[in-house]
């Protein structure tokens, strides 16, 4: 259609090579551009309301307790719907820390508080009965420690008979110290219904008097806390859950941590065609101190279920308008190149002459 040039009338120039060596950059560089533009997916967004009543929804939780021991935490569930399910253990699992986060194994004794430990298990062996005496090994000599009624075993042994439910257990408070000095690490999930409830780690399973002879105050159990993960269903690209990472210390007191949560809905179509049916959250938190509240030291995750369900779409551009893309870019750029060489080279033959025309 377009015959080429005769040989006789090209002319070959150097500023015809330079412009044509950064035109073929330009088309390289702008090809690859459209072929990464093309291989990306756009996510498209769109809001409904949530008709999809009945399911079911999968909480999933990784959670660390740096200061209370595994035996003390116990993990509730609760919804509007009337299930209240206490001490929660299947799918989840407990593991035992030391004081730098450390996994200890089944019979390892926390570091730094070896000597607590021996000597309440000792206790506990001896169950409350004669009182337990252990001897800690050292250079100097040390006067035996005495756990357990000690010298006032006859009476103590009366008073466990007569008053069950009055006299401290001296086996359970040797066993919940035998624990003092660990953590607890927390993970497992949950399978929930799609209503309004709250999880929570709580103490307040535990017999109260036991608790108080082994903590001597609410203040003193100290709820810190790191929430590693907390999710409400399966992970889709772009996911954030904004209580990831969270960390909350306490140096000194203890109080009652609620986290409010509003839950949306949420279907991630991907450019396959596969749905992932899923949630996000969004929260707030309040903190209380236990002399503003009447509650054992606690740790609520309480939410609930927005009526709108989010929708997102990944799409991503068509075969066709990549082709037309690159026949643009080659067009396009080939047209300018030959607008720009023209201009430069009668720009040098008008300052030259005819002279500056020869090759």
């Amino acid at each position: 259609v377009f015959p080429k040039t005769v040989a006789e009338f090209r002319q070959k120039t150097t500023s015809g090579g330079a412009v044509s060596l950064v035109c073929s950059v330009l088309i390289l560089l702008l090809t690859v551009t459209e072929l990464v533009d093309y291989m990306q997916s756009t996510v498209e967004e769109h809001l409904e309301v949530d008709t999809s009543r009945g399911r079911t929804m999968t909480i999933t939780m990784d959670l660390a307790f740096p200061a209370l021991p595994c035996s003390v935490v116990h993990l509730e569930l609760q919804d509007v719907s009337g299930n209240h399910l206490v001490d929660l253990s299947r799918n989840i699992t407990k593991e035992r820390l030391d004081r730098d986060g450390r996994h200890l194994q089944e019979h390892e004794l926390p570091k730094g508080n070896e000597e607590i430990a021996q000597l309440a298990k000792a206790a506990s062996l001896d169950h409350g009965r004669d009182g337990a005496e252990f001897n800690i090994g050292s250079n100097k000599r040390r006067k035996p420690l005495v756990v357990g009624p000690g010298e006032n075993v006859p009476l103590a042994r009366l008073l466990q008979e007569l008053l069950p439910n009055v006299v401290d257990d001296e086996a359970a408070v040797a066993e919940m110290r035998s624990h003092l000095g660990e953590g607890c690490h927390i993970h497992g999930a949950l399978q929930v219904g799609k209503v309004a409830g709250n999880f929570h780690f709580a103490v307040d399973r535990n017999d109260q008097r036991t608790m108080m002879t082994v903590f001597g105050q609410r203040d003193s159990i100290n709820m810190s806390h790191t929430v590693r993960s907390v999710s409400f269903g399966e992970p889709y690209p772009g996911l954030v859950n904004p209580l990831d990472g969270m960390h909350k210390i306490i140096d000194k007191g203890s109080g009652y941590f609620q986290y409010n949560m509003k839950v949306v809905p949420t279907i991630y179509k991907q450019r396959r065609g596969r749905e992932v049916h899923t949630n996000q959250y969004s929260f707030t938190e309040i903190f209380r101190t236990t002399a503003e509240t009447d509650r054992l030291p606690a740790v609520f995750f309480n939410y609930e279920l927005s009526p709108i369900m989010a929708t997102f779409t990944e799409t991503s551009r068509g075969l066709g308008n990549f082709l037309t893309g690159l026949c643009a870019i080659v067009g396009g750029v080939f047209t300018l190149s030959g607008v720009v060489d023209a201009l430069i080279f009668h720009l040098f033959a008008h300052q030259h002459g005819p002279s500056g025309m020869t090759a």
